[in-house]
């Protein structure tokens, strides 16, 4: 038996092949009907297959889809082709595509067409707009009618093409919660977004990152800003005016090169409750010293420093450590200490419970100069100011010739109070010389309850002086089988618990070396994000 849904098919299909390239009349001559019979058979014919074509539809996987549904998987999913794409799929589709207006409100300004189709179709929703280099300055323009919307507004426009957007854009944005606009490199003073642009009105601006241009407008709900500047000169009071108009502001990052413009002496201390991170980067030495002394902060949780240093420079750490300001007194207090030290670089990160202070320092120049500079550098971190450093991770420290006087092992013999050491694809000569006991019995880090090692080189080299070190320090650890190279190895005081991280150490198995280091704890490397 034909299922209903079936029938109008097949018969469709009969009435097609014989009526199918037939003349009326012949139709009629063939099967003796008249004229008038024979047309209404082929209406009848016609109706049948709109009949069948529309129950495939309601069968097909296309048609079950509900308009819901479809609406979040393209929300989720589909790119703005993808989108003008579904559209012609079928009437259905389209129809729930069209009464979608969330779908439509982000887009590229490719042309002046497709801009102000996507503004019809967006309806009253805010819109998300970019334009880059590839977009029609007509169609940016296009968008002065739809302010009232703006969600977020990204320009990467030529120069003569920005501003043009700036003179003409100029009624109120009252929904804009993102603004990012790029300008090209190469500007000796970068120009300022005019105070006319959006009519100088974003009160609900929450993130604003600018490249190569500064600012006349004030933004009082801002909360996070990104400022990079690609210019010879930079202005510290552009950024000051910043700060003193925004003091909600939770994230500021900014990276400049070249002299920095002071803030004129006049200015009082701006206090930032909210601010939470700060981060300066500068490719050619300047350091705001005169701002983060105006900046009152109690609530920053973590600060990083990017300075690159002339060969001339002699200043140390302590030189650019936030908490030698008054205005950053719950940073004082550190518990761990992370140095990086590849050849001209010093990275120098301090956390405890009141935030994170991250200093990355480098010098260009001979190699006299850049041993220098990290010998220095080291030298300044001898905890007379940090005097509650507990924790202690050294990484990528490989001195040619480690000596008795190697700025490391400096550190180290100053640091008494040290609880917990980690060494990571450093120099092991170091190692040795500072976890030995020295010739008359004398123990560095006599306090060290923990270390935990990854070496530059197969650790299976470094296997005697670890059973060494650990017979005379009186540590101990889990017997193991085979050991990776990028294995970590770790130990602990016998009269320490062991942390939990310990307990799924490798153990022995029936093929391993029957006679491996037995004071020897191997853990597993976590896997890097990167």
């Amino acid at each position: 038996m034909i299922s209903p849904l079936k029938r109008p098919k097949k018969v469709s299909r009969e009435l097609k092949q014989q009526l199918c390239g037939i003349s009326s009349n012949c139709l009629g001559n063939s099967l003796g009907l008249e004229l008038p019979e024979v047309i209404s058979l082929q209406k009848e014919a016609s109706d049948i297959l709109s009949l069948a074509k529309g129950l495939r539809n309601l069968t097909s996987p296309v048609g079950r889809l509900p308009g819901d549904v479809l609406e979040r998987i393209l929300a989720v999913r589909a790119s703005e082709q993808d989108l003008l794409t579904a559209t012609c799929v079928c009437r259905r589709w389209r129809d729930i595509l069209l009464s979608s207006p969330r779908l439509w409100a982000k887009f590229r300004c490719d042309n002046v067409v497709r801009t102000l189709r996507y503004l019809e179709r967006s309806k009253l929703v805010p819109i998300y707009v970019d334009a880059d280099l590839y977009s029609d300055t007509k169609a940016v323009l296009a968008l002065k009618s739809a302010t009232d919307r703006f969600g977020s507004l990204k320009l990467r426009l030529r120069p003569q093409d920005l501003l043009q957007v700036f003179h003409q854009i100029t009624t109120p944005a009252p929904t804009l919660e993102h603004l990012e606009i790029h300008l090209g490199a190469g500007q000796t003073f970068p120009p300022s977004i005019p105070a006319t642009f959006l009519g100088g009105f974003a009160p609900a601006l929450r993130s604003l990152h600018l490249v190569g241009i500064n600012s006349e407008l004030n933004f009082p709900a801002l909360t996070h800003l990104t400022l990079v500047t690609n210019s010879h000169v930079f202005y510290m009071s552009e950024l000051f005016r910043v700060f003193t108009s925004a003091r909600l502001l939770e994230e500021v990052s900014v990276k400049f090169c070249g002299p920095t413009m002071p803030i004129p002496g006049s200015q009082g201390v701006v206090s930032l409750p909210q601010m939470k991170k700060l981060s300066f980067s500068n490719e050619t030495g300047g350091f705001p010293e005169r701002l983060l002394s105006l900046l009152f902060m109690p609530s920053v949780e973590e600060v990083k420093l990017d300075i690159s240093l002339p060969g001339e420079d002699t200043r140390t750490m302590l030189d650019f450590l936030p908490a030698r300001y008054p205005n950053f007194p719950h940073l004082l207090k550190a518990d761990n200490l992370k140095l990086s030290v590849p050849d001209a670089h010093c990275n120098v990160q301090l956390s405890g419970p009141a935030g994170v202070v991250s200093i990355h320092a480098s010098r260009m120049g001979s190699r006299q100069q850049k041993d220098d500079f990290q010998s220095r550098w080291l030298d300044s971190l001898e905890p007379t100011s940090i005097t509650s450093i507990k924790g202690l991770t050294l990484c990528n420290y490989r001195p040619e010739k480690p000596s008795d006087q190697c700025p490391v092992l400096r550190l180290l013999q100053s640091m008494d109070g040290l609880r917990s050491l980690a060494v990571e694809r450093c120099n092991n000569a170091i190692l040795s010389k500072a976890l030995y006991p020295s010739p008359n019995g004398s123990i560095l880090l006599p306090h060290l309850e923990s270390f935990t090692l990854q070496p530059s080189t197969n650790l299976k080299a470094v296997f005697p002086d670890l059973a060494e070190i650990a017979r005379a320090r009186g540590w101990e650890g889990f017997p193991l089988s085979k050991v990776p190279p990028d294995q970590y190895a770790a130990f602990r005081r016998s009269d320490v618990v062991a942390p939990q991280r310990h307990v799924n150490s490798v153990q022995r198995s029936a093929e391993a070396d029957p006679s491996p280091p037995a004071n020897l704890c191997v853990q597993p490397r976590a896997k890097s994000s990167r």
